[in-house]
């Protein structure tokens, strides 16, 4: 049994579609049924049922499905830490981070540390802070950075900095030239904010709640590139850290207007992993900087 076999079984689990799972990991379609053919022929057992409507694991292939992910990360460890033995300052790393955090922490550490080791090679994943929690303990993300972080003992925080919330509006919008702002005139005016399944919307509707102010939101979304144009047309008031939008800030597009002491919104900023990993060095590496940005940047502008 080859570990490609079990890294391809891996795809099919995820896709649930043999032609989709040979697009995302650029095989035929020819290819993937051989792979599941040796597979099946290995274990001595039937793994994936086929209908005209698509393809379903059997009890089988569920089972490899949960063991194959966790032999394919063990692996991909294993091969990272054994380069490592062999002083070699190569290999991957893969970060699941936050939105709110991606433009103005993640990115700029990233730029740094390939400067800095151009041969390691980043893989990037945009989730909420739950999906960043469950992809960190499960594996499949070496480094999660995140706002908003549910409790958890499958994962350690190893860098945490306090930041608030503010409202983030065009220079023309009403707001803007405010002091600050409250919960009660922010539910005056057109509002883009993610659903309740995002920590900052929950804490936005208890706020409003202890304000006696019910928000009505426009524009429902989660994602923060959407958020950030609707705010720049003037279409809409935002509520997120200001580290999420320096960029736009900087350049006038977007003024950050401090929240009422009565309407405070502060999280913590965490940066964490799985307590029971041994780091590769991009892993290691790049946590090292994530930590030194959040130090300096972060804690020291603080």
């Amino acid at each position: 049994m080859q570990m490609r076999a079990l890294e391809v079984f891996v795809e099919i689990a995820r896709s649930d579609s043999l032609r989709q799972a040979a697009q995302r990991l650029g095989i035929t379609p020819t290819a993937i049924g051989r792979h599941v053919d040796q597979l099946e022929y290995h274990f001595r057992a039937k793994l994936i049922d086929r209908s005209s409507g698509g393809i379903g694991l059997t009890e089988a292939g569920r089972l490899l499905a949960d063991r194959a992910q966790s032999i394919v990360v063990d692996a991909e460890s294993t091969r990272a830490l054994i380069d490592d033995l062999r002083g070699l300052r190569r290999g991957s790393v893969s970060v699941r981070a936050g939105g709110a955090v991606v433009a103005g922490l993640l990115a700029p550490a990233l730029c740094d540390l390939h400067a800095r080791h151009p041969s390691l090679r980043f893989h990037i994943d945009v989730a909420s802070a739950g999906n960043v929690f469950a992809a960190v303990a499960e594996g499949t993300a070496d480094i999660g950075v995140t706002i908003f972080s549910p409790e958890s003992s499958k994962v350690v925080i190893c860098q945490s900095a306090r930041i608030a919330h503010a409202v983030i509006v065009s220079p023309g919008h009403p707001l803007a030239a405010r002091p600050r702002a409250s919960m009660r005139e922010l539910a005056l005016h057109t509002l883009a904010i993610p659903d309740l399944s995002f920590g900052l919307r929950q804490a936005l509707e208890r706020t409003a709640k202890a304000c006696s102010v019910k928000l009505s939101p426009v524009f429902v979304t989660g994602s923060l590139d959407m958020q950030k144009e609707l705010a720049i047309r003037g279409a809409a008031a935002l509520v997120l850290p200001p580290l999420g939008c320096q960029r736009e800030i900087a350049s006038g597009l977007l003024v950050a207007v401090p929240l009422a002491e009565d309407s405070t919104i502060e999280t913590s900023l965490d940066l964490c992993k799985a307590p029971d990993r041994t780091l590769s060095f991009a892993a290691k590496a790049l946590l090292d900087v994530l930590a030194g940005y959040i130090t300096t940047h972060i804690i020291g502008a603080a």
